[in-house]
């Protein structure tokens, strides 16, 4: 039966009405991205091992597994003082760290070096306690970063809660508040990330201990990255029991979510566990292994070796939910004699703890559900696919809306002191405006990069603006990432700088007579070639400390003659010519 046509058209309103408020389907699956919420260290011996030799290649873990990557830790310095920061492989397996820096880099993974404490009981404590000696560190850490050009650097000084004593604790605090608070303004100035490990800490107000020390809420607005080390809540040198419980974390967590970012939280995650013997009946031979006697320490276990120990005969494997762990207990049996030569055979039983896929699953929903940064992994290349693949799994269904980005300029030259005009839109994939945010300038240079906000969208996701740039510099646009949206980022656009040209002429000259002409190149600095140039020759001179310039000219024909002002490309500046100038030679 035919509808009416007013049905037709009251139906046709409210599908554009509902489509434009936004409650129409939002983009596809295809126009989401996987929130990149894994993170990790990654040892200097284990970033390309040896594989014929058993050893982990963490870099092809990484790679692997890029899209799932935001940053990188590489676990490679430590602090000997306040001037010096010693590499901690340069004797074992040393490589050459530009190489996975670059790979990284290409791979849009940040990389943010840990530096660990070297120094004496006390010692870091004092050189944060003087402004001369703090200021010398940040100068050492922060040089390190730039020379290197890394995202950041991460802190991870754990010498403050396993070595100097609790009675130190009220003293180290302050100092270490404003040494955070001094190297993250070092940092930041340089468009650099301050990421901070620390063990875990809870609130005073439960009276339970933690390391307050570290103080979470004066140092959270100086931080970029806090990764909490929730793991070895039981380790090898004590009875059996979980690694890192979720039951033991979650209240640290929480307390951590009261004054800092949930973004800027992730979770240290172990990738490993420990096996204890927990139980020997009879006598062992004498060939069974040391690691089989109840007095030895538990042995270490990895993700990706652990299905060894699912395969024992007769092991059991429970999954505990509140822990987010497993435990595996098995009975191994060794046959053999004793040293006089006697048959004996003795039973030991073994009490396994790790965290393994279901953990990690379990972890990554806190993620999820408190919308943080991610995990962070001790240590990268020890995991299996099975735990990354579970992760995987909430961080699709986390997935962002990308972003795209665009921008035109006006020009792709300038002379000194003029500006660029810049017009482009941030839009999501599917058209929707990226609306009312505001957009971020970043521009490289051969002085040093930087990034600061120029300029918000509009309703129809659309921005303009004026820059001046004092040399030749690359430029793009960015949006800040949301839980909902990726970074928003425009391709680069070269924009190459002239230096400014003001010279004097005289307007006739008499041959065989000898002129002086003067004139000034901004920006006004010495020691810049300038050339003169009549159309046939050239030559040269170099400017003054206040970028001023002389030439002689001594004009030997009769007649019109031209000349002009050139300057060569150098780093931070593309060639400059002036407009050629007539002169009456009489």
């Amino acid at each position: 039966m035919k509808k009416p046509r007013s049905r037709l058209l009251v139906f046709g309103l409210l599908f554009s009405l509902v489509a434009n408020a936004g409650l129409m389907p939002n983009a596809t699956a295809a126009d989401r991205q996987l929130r990149k919420i894994f993170s990790g260290w990654m040892t200097d011996y284990s970033t390309y091992g040896d594989t014929t030799k058993g050893q982990i290649q963490a870099m092809d873990y990484v790679v692997a597994n890029a899209d799932m990557f935001s940053q990188i830790l590489p676990f490679w310095y430590t602090i000997t003082s306040a001037t010096t920061i010693k590499d901690k492989y340069v004797t074992q397996n040393s490589i050459d760290k530009a190489i996975p820096i670059a790979t990284l880099q290409s791979l849009g993974i940040k990389v943010l070096p840990t530096i660990t404490d070297s120094t004496k009981v006390g010692e870091l404590s004092k050189i944060m306690g003087t402004d001369a000696s703090r200021a010398s560190l940040i100068k050492t850490i922060t040089n390190l970063v730039m020379t290197n050009k890394f995202d950041g650097i991460d802190l991870n000084f754990e010498g403050f809660a396993y070595v100097d004593k609790i009675a130190t604790w009220p003293t180290i605090q302050p100092r270490w508040v404003k040494f955070v608070s001094e190297l993250s303004t070092a940092l930041h100035a340089q468009n650099k990330l301050l990421s901070v490990t620390t063990p875990y800490l809870l609130d005073p107000a439960t009276g339970k201990k933690g390391y307050y020390h570290y103080a979470w809420p004066e140092i959270s607005s100086y931080i970029d990255r806090l990764n909490i080390m929730f793991y070895d809540y039981h380790k090898y040198d004590t009875k059996p029991g979980p690694i890192g419980p979720i039951s033991w974390f979650e209240p640290s967590l929480i307390y951590a979510l009261k004054t800092v970012a949930p973004y800027k939280i992730y979770l240290g995650t172990p990738n490993y566990g420990y096996n204890w013997v927990t139980k020997v009946t009879g006598v062992c031979p004498t060939n069974t292994p040391a690691s089989e006697k109840t007095s030895s320490n538990a042995a270490i276990i990895h993700q990706r070796k652990a299905q060894a120990i699912l395969d024992k005969p007769g092991a059991v494997a429970t999954y505990n939910e509140k822990f987010g762990e497993t435990n595996v207990l098995y009975t191994a049996e060794f046959n053999g004699v004793k040293s006089a030569g006697t048959p004996t055979s003795c039973k030991v039983n073994h009490s396994a703890w790790y965290v393994d896929s279901r953990g990690y699953f379990a972890r990554a929903k806190l993620v999820e559900k408190y919308k943080l940064g991610g995990i962070s992994e001790w240590e990268i290349g020890y995991g299996d696919d099975l735990a990354i693949a579970e992760v995987r799994k909430v961080a699709i269904a986390m997935g962002q809306d990308k972003v795209v980005g665009l921008a035109e300029a006006s020009s792709e030259s300038a002379n000194y002191g003029e500006g660029i005009s810049f017009s482009g839109s941030f839009k999501l994939v599917d058209g929707r405006p990226v609306a009312n945010v505001p957009v971020f300038i970043e521009i490289k240079r051969a002085s040093g990069n930087v990034r600061k906000p120029i300029a918000q969208t509009g309703t129809d996701g659309t921005f303009q603006t004026k820059v001046l740039l004092g040399e030749t510099s690359n430029i793009f646009f960015t949006t800040d990432e949301t839980s909902d949206r990726t970074l928003g980022i425009t391709p680069e656009k070269a924009i190459g700088i002239s230096r400014l040209i003001s010279w004097n002429l005289p307007a006739s000259m008499k041959r065989g007579v000898t002129y002086k002409v003067t004139g000034q190149l901004q920006p006004r600095v010495s020691g810049i070639n300038v050339l003169l140039d009549d159309g046939k020759d050239q030559s040269s001179t170099s400017t003054l400390v206040d970028g001023k310039f002389e030439f002689e000219i001594t004009p030997t024909k009769i007649g019109v003659k031209q000349f002009r002002i050139v300057t060569e490309t150098e780093a931070s500046f593309i060639g400059s010519k002036s407009a050629f100038t007539s002169v009456l030679v009489r």
